[in-house]
């Protein structure tokens, strides 16, 4: 593990015991990072033909931790390009888990006009535990658009919180 991760996940974990201290009650139900696979970026104007199309793709020093809120509701607090945190809800986004099996869980992100992605999250037969993300970006605020699907590894999983 990296110095640049281990202070990021350390910030993240002091972001959630401040929360916590808030009044704000969290319980981690992952925590991931490492995501890589391929995007497509359409032809626009900030992107030319000859650039658009399929590339493989990543997300850099990105992690990011699935919660449950002490009201029953999720939230993703993820490590932005600035290498800040950024709550999801708190940005006007909305999570909903929209399946879950004895070894997997899927998550629906939304946030409206600009962004939609499915997380899921997983046991494999190994027993590594792992995420796919499938992105959809787009829409008049968004300056790129692009379509991706991406997989990596967590650290921590704990479906057992999962309601």
């Amino acid at each position: 593990m990296t110095t640049t991760r281990r202070v990021l996940l350390g910030a993240l974990g002091i972001t959630l015991m401040g929360l916590s201290c808030a009044g704000i009650s969290a319980q981690p139900i992952a925590t991931c990072s490492e995501a890589e696979g391929y995007a497509y970026f359409h032809h626009s104007l900030l992107v030319p033909k000859e650039k658009s199309g399929f590339e493989k793709d990543k997300i850099g020093g990105g992690l990011f931790t699935l919660q449950l809120l002490e009201n029953g509701e999720y939230d993703v607090l993820f490590v932005d390009v600035r290498k800040q945190i950024i709550s999801f809800k708190q940005d006007g986004g909305l999570v909903q888990l929209v399946r879950k099996g004895a070894s997997d869980a899927t998550f629906l992100l939304v946030f409206p006009g600009m962004v939609i992605e499915l997380y899921t999250i997983y046991v494999d037969a190994s027993g590594a535990k792992k995420f796919d993300l499938l992105q959809s970006k787009g829409g008049d605020r968004m300056p790129i658009h692009k379509s991706s699907v991406m997989t990596g590894l967590c650290s921590q999983l704990n479906l057992q919180l999962l309601k």
